[in-house]
């Protein structure tokens, strides 16, 4: 596959500048976080040594007017989105830059009001680039995706699908050309992509947003794995700069499967196909819901399966077998306990065959861990401090981020080199 037409180039060209430099709606069931404890002490931002001398973690914490925080987005220049409160107890999406002298987070704010709909916790990314997009609170209490850099004095709202009152803004690839994520109602969401429109003034160049629908090809009913099940809740998650996007559909019964849209020629639409439920495993089972949440430059997907129940959920890594990505292999990743049960969800890969997520260990503990495409049977805990702890996002430097918590400390952002 190509990439995205000349268009693209020159808003990536736009965009390299401001590199820097170093509950209305169905639930969606593996992007949910285990619930956590009590208020937080707001740590420092300092370095401290891991077990190995040569392994380093750093401690984001939260917003100084807050007391929680849980990262969305890392890119490989160490600038990072998250999801937090704020002053007035408040929840907006916030940034940080892990290697700034100086600490603190930035508040992204609002759209007027904030989100009672359960959706902002969603959003967040952002490129290389430096562009970040999340979703801010109306004042209806839906929220609106939206786009932002350093070079902006403000964010710039994406607007939502037809009469939808809200939007959220998921993912967004490296180059920060193309952001997906979904609009929604109080009755369903759709899964949607932003795509960029450049405009030449006499002033300079003006960059808008086009927004349009993901096509869904049948699969509001997949007979193949469900049957009189019909999928209301649609999202995409991840994109990669040959615009490959994955997500998933979901309806109200936690029926879930997970697709990937692979993109026409000079920029002619996505064309749909659904991961496969069952692995290649002898012996393992046609899984209830899948959810594929990450997706790298290879086209290699990470996410999540089950069967019965929530929250149990295993760890799930998906390689296309054809050109083009019309076939999938589903193999079926290892957990901290040995055993499928408990909350085990691949979040991320890199372009580096690294994986991040979380698993249980065998006292049933939610720890960050981490696997690899190089050996299907490696399954590693992270290392990060408290209590629990979850592994949301890797960069291709290696560098692993997340939150943990304990008694004392509600939940705060932090990050790893993977050594």
């Amino acid at each position: 596959m190509n990439h995205l037409s000349v268009s693209i180039l020159v808003l990536c060209t736009f965009l390299a500048p401001v590199v820097w430099a170093q509950q209305r709606v169905a639930p969606h069931m593996g992007r949910h976080m285990p619930p956590t404890v009590s208020p937080t002490n707001n740590l420092s931002r300092t370095t401290r040594t891991a077990q190995s001398d040569d392994v380093k973690i750093y401690y984001l914490g939260h917003d100084s007017g807050g007391t929680w925080a849980e990262p969305r987005g890392i890119n490989d220049f160490g600038a990072v989105v998250a999801e937090g409160d704020v002053a007035g107890g408040y929840t907006h999406q916030i940034w940080a830059s892990l290697f700034a002298p100086q600490a603190g987070w930035s508040d992204l704010g609002s759209f007027g009001g904030e989100d009672t709909t359960g959706w902002l916790a969603e959003g967040g990314a952002i490129s290389d680039t430096g562009m970040i997009v999340g979703s801010a609170g109306t004042d209806q209490g839906y929220t609106h995706a939206f786009v932002w850099t350093p070079s902006l004095t403000t964010k710039v709202d994406l607007g939502t699908l037809g009469s939808d009152p809200g939007s959220v803004a998921i993912g967004v690839n490296k180059i920060g050309t193309l952001i997906v994520g979904l609009s929604y109602n109080d009755l369903q969401s759709t899964a949607v992509v932003w795509t960029p429109q450049v405009v030449w003034k006499q002033d300079g160049l003006t960059i808008t947003w086009k927004i349009q629908k993901l096509p869904t090809g049948g699969l509001e009913k997949p007979g193949k794995v469900f049957k009189g099940v019909t999928l209301d809740w649609w999202g995409g998650w991840s994109v990669n700069d040959f615009g490959q996007i994955a997500g998933d559909a979901w309806s109200d019964n936690y029926d879930e499967t997970a697709v990937i849209w692979n993109p026409h020629p000079f920029g002619k639409g996505w064309t749909i196909t659904q991961l496969p439920h069952r692995a290649d495993n002898p012996g393992k089972p046609n899984y209830r819901y899948t959810e594929a949440l990450s997706i790298n430059e290879s086209g290699e997907i990470v996410g999540d399966l089950g069967g019965e129940g929530w929250p149990t959920a295993t760890p799930a890594f998906w390689k296309t077998d054809s050109p083009g990505g019309t076939t999938w292999n589903l193999t079926v990743l290892p957990t901290l306990s040995g055993s499928q049960q408990g909350w085990n969800v691949a979040w991320c890969i890199n372009d580096l065959g690294d994986i991040v997520g979380v698993s249980n260990d065998a006292d049933g503990n939610s720890f960050a861990a981490r696997w690899s495409t190089k050996d299907s049977n490696f399954v590693q805990m992270l290392g990060f401090p408290g209590t629990w702890s979850i592994a949301l996002k890797v960069n291709d430097q290696h560098m692993a981020i997340g939150a943990y918590g304990s008694d004392t400390i509600q939940e705060d952002v932090v990050a790893m080199q993977i050594p």
